[in-house]
């Protein structure tokens, strides 16, 4: 367990990628506060359940030592000299003088104070105390009656008649050769005493303190300032029965601290040994860990001493301690596999492991590590056994996963080859990085998005002279158009042209209709560059208070009546669904900017169903609008043939289509995400629907600042 040891010694959480989650979600509260009370539950979970190993580990080492005493005793009582010490003969007397002399040599340097042979009648006889001769009888305690029965017997008293302090006494029957009862040998220790020499200490934590109990709720064994023999309240007893019953931690108030214990009761002795201590300090990560090192700490240093007094007890403490690290190794934050370099074969994994990747211990252990699911590609397999051969270790290796579910992971590990026990092992520590290269690529995409501000600052003012031009000139052959206009009469009676037909003629034509449209596109192109002089600044005095409906609505008509749609698709035989939530609050933002968003994704959608291959049976465009805790989300759902994963990645990045050339410019999904982001403080993501079409979802948030 050495190289364990060493294992461990080298696990610590990551904190470097803290202060990037933190510039990233600065904003998202909510996100935050998950991010926290899950981490709290987390670690609460781990420090309640280190705390029920430590009383596991305590009550193991208090059944070991008393079924050891337990086994020396009946060992005694078999030898002849005590049997023939009860005797009420001259060879008795003899006999008594011997026994307390044997008695007396057994106490000294033993875990037990005292050792009495009783009679039948239970007076004491002998005992490695002389002063306990003669002084009073046992005859009514319940040890000294089950060892009448022939029976090896154990009992807690809660003051001992000799010493006056909470014992426990263990007594064992003595017979003749001929196998008749002849009395009785008890072994009889001070609790405290006891407690004292147990290789784990009594103390926990700053504020924790452990206590032995009897089934009443007599202080056996206590930390020093706390007397032994006092009870504890009824109602406190209750709490340590529920907690001993079930497993789980009682939570209670001692003046104005709230306190935590954890209770185990001991099969051999019938004592509850329970550990409590403040509840904030349990909650605290960094106490958890200090507490936790300073607790191995002390029990290597008193398993070392404990080695130097017996051989046995040396062995049993070092089982102990093995176990001990081994719970370490097993409840790391990180997941970590050891395999055998000889054979390949994976020979243990700790429980974070399981949690990870969902595949239990017995899926994994005695596979080898090419049947293991770290690598789902078999060249970054190879790759990392050839770095980790020529280096001996290799940091953050990074390579894509598969668990259990089937779901994909990208993974960092690290590895380094160790030795112990003669052999080399493989020690790797796995962690789950995907959220990390997920926010990596949004840090990248927003750099992008930046990056075409620029571009479009420089060619904003070359396009915005062409389109006033065109404005000025289809509002002037509006102007000079009008049959009503004196002018526009003067000159026409000059040539001879009646007006009123001019004006039939350009309805009949429709002329009057184009002229509106050019007017319509010009004012939104102009609208969009505007937009992109905004790139790289937030537009908040153009914001008022919206009815998201209202814009949702107006995008659909703009939509089923946009000239350029009709080309290539007829809007008007896609079914729209809309579904708004109920009491949908108003939201800070620019009308036309939102509009715009939405018509660019519903033109999309269109445009993908109507190239599908096969066609759409029955086209069907979702748009549903929800209030969420800090935001609305709309969502805008095509039952298509979706976005494929190669694509998905790259959608938002500026002039990236699919496409032919002439027909997208590449900017209407970038510039929607710049509008939602960087325009609104917002968030758009693309995700794959139920029927595997396309949901796009735009998040608004409700705290942006309004236009006064």
């Amino acid at each position: 367990m050495n190289a364990v040891r060493r294992f461990v010694s080298v696990l610590s959480l990551d904190r470097h990628l803290a202060p990037v989650l933190t510039v990233v979600f600065a904003g998202v509260l909510l996100s935050t506060l998950l991010a926290y009370f899950s981490t709290k539950n987390t670690l609460t979970k781990l420090a309640l359940g280190q705390t029920h190993q430590t009383l596991g580990f305590l009550n193991r080492e208090i059944g070991s030592r008393v079924k050891e005493i337990a086994a020396r005793l009946d060992l005694w009582s078999r030898e002849d000299i005590y049997a023939l010490a009860l005797e009420n003969s001259y060879l008795g007397v003899s006999a008594r003088e011997e026994a307390t002399r044997r008695m007396a040599s057994r106490v000294k340097g033993s875990s037990f104070d005292r050792v009495f042979l009783i009679k039948l009648s239970g007076e004491i006889v002998a005992a490695s105390n002389p002063d306990m001769v003669g002084r009073f009888s046992v005859g009514d305690r319940a040890y000294f009656q089950k060892a009448l029965d022939g029976n090896l017997s154990m009992e807690t008293l809660a003051a001992g008649r000799h010493s006056q302090v909470p014992m426990l006494v263990i007594a064992a029957p003595i017979r003749t050769p001929e196998g008749i009862l002849a009395g009785v040998i008890a072994v009889a220790m001070e609790t405290s005493r006891f407690a004292e020499e147990l290789p784990l200490g009594m103390h926990t934590r700053e504020t924790g303190t452990g206590f032995i109990l009897d089934k009443t709720g007599v202080i056996l064994a206590a930390p020093s300032g706390i007397a032994s023999g006092h009870s504890w309240a009824n109602w406190r007893m209750d709490e340590v029965r529920k907690s001993a019953t079930s497993g789980e931690p009682a939570h209670f108030r001692e003046g104005d601290v709230k306190r935590v214990l954890m209770a185990m009761s001991n099969a051999e002795t019938e004592w509850y040994l329970v550990l409590s201590a403040e509840e904030d300090e349990l909650l605290r990560p960094a106490a958890r860990i200090a507490w936790l090192t300073g607790g191995v700490s002390l029990a290597t240093l008193a398993l070392v001493a404990l080695t130097l007094a017996a051989l046995g007890r040396a062995m049993a403490g070092l089982r102990q301690s093995e176990e001990k690290f081994s719970r370490i190794f097993m409840f790391a934050p990180d997941t970590i596999l050891l395999a055998d370099m000889e054979t390949g074969k994976v020979v243990d994994a700790n429980e974070a492991f399981t949690a990870q990747t969902g595949y239990a211990r017995e899926d994994i252990l005695g596979k080898t590590s090419a049947e293991v699911p770290l690598y789902v590609n078999k060249s970054d397999r190879e790759d990392f056994h050839r770095h980790l051969l020529r280096d001996g270790r290799v940091d953050h290796f990074e390579c894509e996963s598969r668990y259990k579910d089937g779901s994909l992971a990208i993974c960092s590990l690290s590895g380094q080859i160790v030795i112990f026990g003669g052999r080399r092992y493989l020690m790797t520590m796995v962690r789950d990085i995907t959220e990390t290269k997920r926010m990596q690529e949004m840090m990248v995409q927003t750099e992008k998005m930046i990056s075409v501000g620029g571009i479009a600052a420089g060619i904003a003012h070359e396009i915005n002279n062409p389109l006033g031009i065109v404005l000025q000139a289809s509002q002037n052959i509006v102007q000079r158009t009008r049959p009503d206009f004196r002018k526009n009469l003067e000159a026409a009676e000059k040539i001879g042209l009646d007006m009123r037909l001019l004006d039939q003629y350009m309805k009949v034509r429709k002329l009057d209709v184009f002229i509106e449209d050019i007017q319509s596109a010009a004012s939104r192109a102009s609208a969009i560059i505007r937009h992109m002089l905004d790139f790289s600044r937030r537009s908040e005095s153009r914001r008022t208070v919206c009815d998201i409906r209202a814009i949702a609505d107006s995008a659909l008509n703009l939509a089923s009546n946009d000239y350029d749609l009709k080309k290539s698709y007829d809007f008007k035989k896609i079914e729209i669904v809309r579904d708004y939530g109920p009491d949908l609050p108003g939201i800070g933002c620019t009308a036309t900017e939102i509009e715009q968003v939405l018509l660019n994704v519903l033109r999309n959608a269109a445009q993908a169903m109507a190239q599908a291959t096969p066609p759409v049976a029955a086209p069907r465009i979702a748009v549903r609008i929800r209030d969420l805790a800090d935001r609305v989300r709309i969502e805008i759902e095509d039952n298509g043939p979706g976005v494929p994963e190669g694509v998905r990645t790259r959608i938002f990045e500026p002039f990236f289509t699919t496409k032919q050339p002439g027909v997208g410019t590449g900017l209407g999904l970038s510039v929607s995400y710049f509008i939602v982001t960087k325009g609104h403080g917002g968030k758009m993501t693309l995700e794959t629907g139920p029927d595997g079409g396309a949901v796009f979802c735009i998040d608004l948030p409700k705290d942006e600042r309004l236009e006064g």
